[in-house]
């Protein structure tokens, strides 16, 4: 058996760069990643979120996200206020061009995944995304 293809990670990772390159072709007009639209149904689903809260939620080191955020301000996709609590954080709002954003590529997101994972049958893709809730639910 060949070793290349053997280990977790690299598997995951073939898998994950086959989603994202796909979905980034349908993100470039929008000048965003798919990391950044991530970080677009975040906020929409959570509004007023600190930049603190949805990088902990979402996983992502405080300066990416600062830079993401940024990102997202600039395009007119996110807005930043003054948290009333705390003068030093900011909580954040999706605008509605983010929403368009949001709205124009969700449907291009399920069909992606379900593109790449067209091998699998459905109770296959549910076992699989089980799985992938489990192991980051327990991180």
């Amino acid at each position: 058996m060949e070793k290349w293809n053997q280990p977790y990670g690299f598997l995951f990772g073939k898998v994950l760069q086959q989603m994202e390159t796909k979905f980034a072709e349908g993100l470039k007009p929008f000048e965003i990643n798919a990391r950044q639209y991530g970080v677009l149904l975040f906020v929409e689903e959570n509004p007023y979120s600190s930049q603190k809260d949805i990088a902990e939620n979402l996983r992502i080191d405080r300066t990416t996200m600062v830079s993401h955020i940024d990102h997202l301000e600039t395009l007119g996709f996110v807005e930043r206020t003054r948290n009333p609590k705390d003068r030093r954080s900011y909580s954040l709002l999706i605008k509605q061009k983010g929403n368009e954003v949001l709205k124009s590529r969700w449907e291009f997101l399920i069909n992606t995944e379900l593109e790449v994972l067209g091998p699998l049958d459905e109770q296959e893709k549910q076992l699989l995304k089980d799985f992938f809730i489990k192991i980051w639910t327990s991180l």
